[in-house]
């Protein structure tokens, strides 16, 4: 009998849902294939693309992950060697005339949309944004421009007016070298945003404080101006070395303060919220300014200004500490809510933010893990980073794994390691906030149940080869019956474990994990 396999919906498009079927047989110009979001597309013998006929029949696809705007499809090497085999795809939009999106193959213009979009663009964009989200931002790309234009004649009037000469070359100008400062700060910024971007939502507390460390070290790079040789090239070394610091660190304070004033707003009244955040961040200003020049009343010294500097670098620190630590929102980050689900599966109920802080499961603001051991569950990891060797006992475990999730937004693929069991989870294109949450009270039972069969005694530490010998007694029929299990678990008691969240006073509107935009749609047998 033909073997078939089923390719889950990838989204395109809101106004439509429509994929492309791949066949073993029409692998280098796949035909697209128009059905409803609800259908499912059928291809026999379903493998990735592959230069030649005969490299297309010793492979096997099983899954297509969508990473920072392209496609990258996943396939078993069956013959010759084991392995997984990748192939990256464009993605091209939905045409008016098919309504269908189609991949293509990979290529150079690709690669430099997708970073270009990693870098500019949120996360999953356009889907995670409001539609009017591209008109607004293009006109405050031109907005911006313009003011800063204004910004550049501002400061050159200035210097001027206070008798800082405008002769010479360009480049020697000060006014010239001030914007090359600040140039090279936002450059740097750009470079930092890109790589920490999704870490903003999953560690806000932590990366405030770390902006706050490092805008501290800008400003005693930027006082160092006072004890090198006055120069063009000094002033820029130190300047804009100093500026590139507390730029970065004002894009976090900026960035993480969004998200502190949502949650202090408990009516919805955010703007008023941060208006007045501004005002008093006003009369603070006001008050450093008049202490900041009352100071230098007193001396200009470079010793002087550096002793004020340790002494109010260390201060500045510790408030920014303290603010962090009395800011106690009720967000659900990753070790948190591994916690409660944990607690939930075994204890029926879920503790409230004050029980978890008292019982200090959780580490620094409730964003880190205590011990390595509790680091149990990943959420939106690349396949490739779980699924590395591509040998049949992989193969087996993902295949009864795609099979259990055919109709779900999410997939549970229980992993072991010497600390006990690990759990990925892989989202679908289509998952909610409440997939992502249904995903881990799942992936804590699933967890619950693999401990209760693990054969040593609490404690005990075994060689990473007797934990996969005992993984693999857990054959397909008995894997396949406990997750099945868990699922008809997890889908009554769901709506409890999201009820007594919200008993608590957990905001389940956000899960609050580094998410950076890992997708994915996997195959399944038929």
């Amino acid at each position: 009998m033909t073997r078939r396999l089923c390719v889950q919906l990838l989204p395109r498009l809101r106004t439509c849902g429509h994929t492309v079927g791949f066949s073993a047989r029409n692998s280098i110009h796949p035909k697209p294939v128009a059905i409803a979001r609800s259908a499912r597309l059928q291809s026999s013998h379903a493998t990735a693309r592959t230069p030649s006929e005969t490299d297309a029949s010793k492979t096997r696809l099983f899954a297509v992950e969508r990473v920072g705007g392209r496609e990258c499809h996943l396939s078993w090497v069956e013959e010759g060697r084991q392995g997984v085999q990748k192939e990256w795809r464009d993605i091209v939009p939905a045409t008016a005339e098919t309504g269908v999106s189609t991949s293509s193959t990979n290529s150079w213009s690709g690669r430099i949309a997708s970073w270009f979009g990693q870098m500019f663009l949120p996360t999953n964009y356009p889907h995670s944004v409001h539609r009017s989200y591209l008109p607004f931002h293009v006109l405050q790309f031109f907005e911006t421009t313009l003011a800063t234009i204004t910004s550049v004649l501002c400061n050159q009037a200035l210097l001027t007016s206070v008798g800082v000469s405008a002769e010479g070359s360009i480049f020697g100008a000060v006014a010239v070298q001030w914007i090359i400062k600040d140039g090279a700060g936002e450059v740097a910024k750009l470079f930092f945003i890109r790589h920490f971007s999704p870490y903003f939502d999953s560690h806000p507390k932590a990366f405030t404080l770390f902006g706050e460390v490092i805008g501290c070290l800008g400003s005693g790079l930027q006082i160092a101006t006072l004890l090198i040789a006055p120069s063009p090239g000094n002033f820029l070394l130190c300047a804009a070395g100093g500026n590139i610091f507390k730029l970065v660190g004002n894009a976090i304070w900026f960035t993480t303060h969004i998200k502190f004033m949502r949650y202090f707003s408990e009516q919805g009244n955010t703007g008023d919220v941060a208006a007045k955040d501004e005002s008093q961040a006003s009369i603070a200003q006001l008050f450093g300014y008049a202490s900041g020049i009352s100071l230098l009343t007193v001396s200009h010294t470079a010793g002087y200004l550096y002793s004020i500097f340790f002494l109010a670098v260390p201060l500045h620190l510790t408030m920014t500490a303290y603010m962090m630590r009395v800011a106690t929102f009720e967000v659900l980050t990753l070790p948190r809510i591994s916690c409660l689900a944990q607690e939930y599966v075994t204890r029926g109920e879920v503790s409230s933010l004050e029980e978890l802080d008292k019982s200090r499961r959780t580490g620094l603001f409730g964003e880190f893990y205590k011990n390595k051991g509790d680091r149990w569950l990943t959420l939106a990891p690349r396949v490739n980073e779980v699924l590395q060797s591509g040998t049949e006992f992989e193969q087996s475990r993902w295949q009864v794994c795609a099979e259990v999730f055919k109709d779900d937004r999410y997939l549970l693929l229980p992993l072991q390691a010497a600390q006990g069991p690990m759990i990925s989870v892989f989202f679908h294109p289509d998952a909610t906030n409440d997939d992502m949450l249904r995903s881990i009270v799942h992936a804590a039972f699933v967890r619950d149940a693999l401990l209760q069969r693990q054969p040593t005694s609490k404690g005990d530490i075994v060689p990473d080869d007797s934990l996969l010998e005992h993984m693999d007694t857990l054959g397909p029929t008995t894997l396949r019956s406990t997750m099945v299990e868990s699922r008809r678990w997890t889908n009554s008691n769901f709506p409890s474990f999201k009820a007594s969240l919200e008993a608590q006073e957990w905001r389940t509107d956000e899960l609050c994990f580094a998410d950076h935009g890992h997708r994915v749609t996997w195959a399944h047998g038929d």
